[in-house]
């Protein structure tokens, strides 16, 4: 296992115990009010923050959660890409079919198409000889 898989496994572990221990934290607390978004206790208004142990650790926890999510996010771009199962298929396609043969170099001898007719006559030089009428009298 390289460096870089280990981190990644290692920053996912961190992430999956991060998020069950927030669970964990916020269920413990106890409500403060049934109000809603903006009701409050006296205290927080008059400047005294009455923040509990587990209030400051919530805050911290969730700082670290979103940290390790822009972290998580952030490492797929320094890793090694990985090859995908159509890639891994063009390799071994290309890996199986023969290497193409080079081109006949210029020094070695020309080679001729030959029909059945040029092969006894040894003086034609691949030219298809056909039997046409002349252009003039159509009747011929």
């Amino acid at each position: 296992m390289d460096q870089r898989s280990l981190m990644s496994l290692i920053v996912t572990i961190l992430f999956v115990f991060t998020a069950l221990l927030l669970i964990a934290v916020v269920l413990v607390q106890q409500p403060k009010t049934a109000g809603g978004l903006f009701s409050g206790t006296g205290q927080s208004l008059l400047g005294t923050s009455g923040k509990s142990f587990w209030t400051k650790f919530t805050t911290i926890l969730a700082a670290f959660f979103m940290a390790l999510c822009l972290l998580m996010a952030a490492l797929p771009k320094y890793q090694a890409p990985k090859s995908s199962v159509a890639d891994i298929i063009d390799k071994q396609q290309q890996a199986a079919q023969p290497p193409a043969q080079a081109p006949a170099s210029s020094a070695g001898p020309s080679v001729h198409s030959q029909t059945a007719g040029d092969a006894i006559n040894p003086n034609t030089t691949g030219v298809k000889k056909t039997n046409s009428v002349p252009a003039g009298d159509p009747s011929k």
